[in-house]
Parts: C-alpha cells; sequence; structure tokens
C-alpha cells in the first residue's frame, strides 16, 4: 500500500542521507566567492533557471532525460551529470551550498525536501509542492534548517510590481475589500492514446517519481511531440491545472500588496475540457476570504482562468486581457505584469502615484544567491511568504476536487470537511516514501 508523506518519514530520510556532517571543503583551485549550486531539471523552465545561476559555480546537472541536458552540459562541462536526482544528492551532498528544483509538479517536494535535510538552501519553481501538505512540510522545513529560500515566481522581481504594492500601500485607494485576479488562458485540450505521438527516449519510470499511477500517453492540441514534458500540468496527477501554473504569478500582487495570510474561506466552480480526457477544469473561479487584520478590512478575492476580465469576464479592460483589479472605496487600480492603470477615467485624471520607496530588484535568482553569499538573510519570495501563498492556490483546487465551500483552519492545517481534506494530500509510491 502506497504510503503518505510524512514529516516523520522525511526526518528519519534526512537523517539517513546526512549521516555525515556537512563540511564546506573546497577543491584545489575551486573559486570560494561563487555559490557551488546543483540544479535538478534544465529543460523549459529549468533552462530560464540555468541561465539565472550560470555565472555561479555548477558542480551538477540532473535531468532524466539526457537530451534535454545536451546543451547544459555543453555549457558546463566540468559538471557531473545524473538522471536520479536522489543518487546526485547522495553524491555531492559535501560539494554544494544549494539545490535548485525545476523539475513538474508532482517531484517537487521530494528532491526539496533531502536537499534541505541536507542543509542546503533552496530555490524552487511554483506552486512549491504537488498538495498542500506538501507545501506545508516544505515550508516548515525551510524554516526550521534556516535556510535561504526562494520559490521561482520571476515577475516579482520586475518593477511594475513594485509600483503597485506602493500605491496600494499609500492608501490612495482607499479601504480596499475587493480584489479580482484573471487569466484569459485554458489548459490545453488532450486525449488518451495507446503509444506515444513520438519515441520517448527517457526513463518514464524515473520521472513519474511518487505518482502512484500507472504511465500513459496523451496526445495535446499544441505541443504533441513533447509529452510528458509538456502540458503534464493539465491532469490531477502531475499538476494543478491553470490555477497552479499562473496563481502564484497573478496572485503574488495581492498577496504583496495586502499582506494577505491565510483565507478563512474557499470556494470553486468551473466547467470541463470540452472533449477532452484531462481532468483539470477548463474554465474554473476560486473566491477567497481572509479575515480582517489590524487596519486593513476583510477582504474578497476570486479568481477567474478562461475568461477575458473581472465578473466572470462579463467586463473587460483594454490592455488587460489578464490581471488584478483592486477595487478601493477611493478608487480602482488595474494591473498585469508590465503595465498599470487608475480607474475610472475620473479618478486617473487627479491622482498621482507616490514616490518610490521599494528599491529595483537586483534580480530574482541573483537576491536568493546574493543572501546565500552572505551568510544568510531575507529573500522576498522566501518559503514563509510564497508557501502561504502556494498554500492558497492549491486550496482553490481543494475545493474544486471537493466540489463544496471549505472552511480552512491554518493553525490545524485541515478544513471543516473530510471528503475535502482528502485532496490536501496524496498517497505515494511505494519506494518513493521518505522513510
Amino acid at each position: 500500500m502506497p504510503s503518505r508523506l510524512t514529516r516523520r518519514r522525511f526526518l528519519a530520510a534526512s537523517a539517513a542521507v546526512a549521516a555525515a556532517p556537512y563540511v564546506k571543503a573546497y577543491a584545489p583551485g575551486e573559486p570560494k566567492d561563487k555559490v557551488r549550486l546543483a540544479i535538478i531539471g534544465v529543460g523549459n523552465r529549468g533552462a530560464g533557471n540555468l541561465a539565472g545561476i550560470a555565472a555561479e559555480n555548477l558542480v551538477a546537472i540532473c535531468d532524466v532525460d539526457p537530451q534535454h541536458a545536451v546543451k547544459a552540459r555543453a555549457q558546463f562541462p566540468k559538471a557531473e551529470y545524473f538522471t536520479d536526482y536522489r543518487k546526485m544528492l547522495d553524491a555531492v551532498a559535501n560539494k554544494v551550498d544549494a539545490v535548485v528544483v525545476s523539475t513538474p509538479d508532482h517531484t517537487h517536494a521530494h528532491p526539496s525536501l533531502i536537499a534541505m535535510g541536507l542543509g542546503k538552501h533552496l530555490y524552487c519553481e511554483k506552486p512549491l509542492a504537488h498538495t498542500v501538505e506538501e507545501v506545508r512540510l516544505v515550508r516548515q522545513t525551510a524554516k526550521d534548517k534556516k535556510l535561504v529560500t526562494q520559490m521561482g515566481t520571476q515577475i516579482h522581481a520586475g518593477d511594475n510590481y513594485r509600483r503597485v504594492v506602493e500605491i496600494v500601500r499609500s492608501g490612495m485607494l482607499g479601504p480596499i475589500s475587493r480584489v479580482q485576479v484573471w487569466l484569459s488562458r485554458k489548459p490545453d485540450a488532450a486525449k488518451r492514446v495507446d503509444s506515444p505521438v513520438k519515441p520517448i527516449k527517457f526513463d518514464i519510470d524515473q520521472w513519474l517519481g511518487p505518482v502512484p499511477h500507472e504511465f500513459f500517453y496523451a496526445k495535446h492540441s499544441e505541443h504533441n511531440g513533447g509529452w510528458p514534458h509538456w502540458n503534464w500540468r493539465y491532469w490531477w496527477a502531475f499538476g494543478g491545472g491553470t490555477l497552479a501554473d499562473f496563481g502564484c504569478h497573478y496572485m503574488d500582487l495581492p498577496y504583496w500588496a495586502l499582506n494577505l495570510g491565510a483565507p478563512t474561506r474557499v470556494k470553486s466552480t468551473g466547467t470541463k475540457i470540452p472533449d477532452a480526457d484531462n481532468d483539470v477544469p477548463n474554465t474554473q473561479r476560486v473566491d477567497y476570504h481572509y479575515a480582517a487584520s489590524g487596519k486593513n478590512p476583510a477582504v474578497h478575492m476570486t479568481w477567474y482562468h478562461g475568461v477575458p476580465g473581472p465578473d466572470d469576464g462579463q467586463t473587460k479592460i483594454d490592455g488587460f486581457p489578464s490581471g488584478v483589479l483592486f477595487e478601493g472605496e477611493a478608487g480602482q487600480l488595474v494591473a498585469g505584469y508590465s503595465n498599470y492603470r487608475f480607474l475610472p477615467d475620473s479618478f486617473a485624471q487627479v491622482v498621482k502615484p507616490p514616490r518610490p520607496t521599494i528599491a529595483k530588484s537586483v534580480g530574482h535568482h541573483q537576491e536568493w544567491l546574493d543572501a546565500i553569499r552572505a551568510g544568510g538573510g531575507p529573500t522576498t519570495c522566501n518559503f514563509g511568504y510564497s508557501g502561504t501563498l502556494a498554500e492558497a492556490v492549491l486550496l482553490g483546487n481543494v475545493a474544486y476536487r471537493a466540489g463544496r465551500e471549505i472552511a480552512w483552519d491554518a493553525a490545524a492545517g485541515k478544513t471543516d470537511s473530510p471528503e475535502a481534506d482528502k485532496f490536501l494530500k496524496w498517497e505515494v509510491r511505494k519506494g518513493w516514501e521518505l522513510k
């Protein structure tokens, strides 16, 4: 019977893998001013992360698909190459300071927990983990180990988000109790097929990792030759759909600007993908409710995807096919990744943005690397902050799959529904337990 990931198993695994103490010993001629890194996953999003750490000392590369690693291995010929991250972390345990995880969602928590158990600082792609339970375990482990962490929400480092946060926090919009977040994008429809569109030339069992289900082949209307590297996120076995893909990017802005924490209630509805076999929703609405805190009023935030604007797509705002709408008592502000605008026009004509107070970012990866080099220190998307955001994002899928509104007890880590609680975790495959 598969066994679920537990903190007891994780701690036991950490003790076993890290039996020898970590000693920061340098090889002859090894530069001491560079962070020594291992990266897991160097294709697709992983290639972007590799570019972000390229100036450091890359000790090891891991990618289950050798074809994905060809370019990276040519760029970093001195780095050891592995296809199994467990073997890599065991082999380089005393040779690296930090690890970057760029794998699909279903294999975020497993290498992250092993790496942090070894005392390694960690950069991990959003949404941090596959389940709420895993997110909480990853967040707590980072806190317990006092590690420098960063979640891969790179847009957080952009100047536009900083200006929006300054505006919201200045109070010029008035008290804000309503926020709407929307993404026009929808999942790519897929059909299960009996054989791959193109031959798969890597270890599928290793790619599955902790997933307890048998591997299946799928044909998507886009990227047909890339399965399972492309569009894995549109199946519950591997990812959390469009919400888990983009929620951490867009919801990051209201979380940052309004200092949001854990929601108290979450409700989600959606539609199925027409004529498709994948099981995540085609369109989705998630209503999050947050309690009042200090001077901040209670907040109702709604996420939509598959619609062109707020109010379930009934409202469209020119220049913002996707975005965030802050609705204040004095005025409104709509923002995207790289632009913002005051609404309505009468308000926009009289209001002036405040003087910038949030410093320009040195870069999302660089911020993490500099904190490691300094011997510790905060990062803007550390797991304390970003873990709370990722947890809320995944709770939207919990409510959707449970088919009911849920009350969330963040302190206890459970909902008011035993049926919904089943979706807070998953059962991992035998042999992939952390024990």
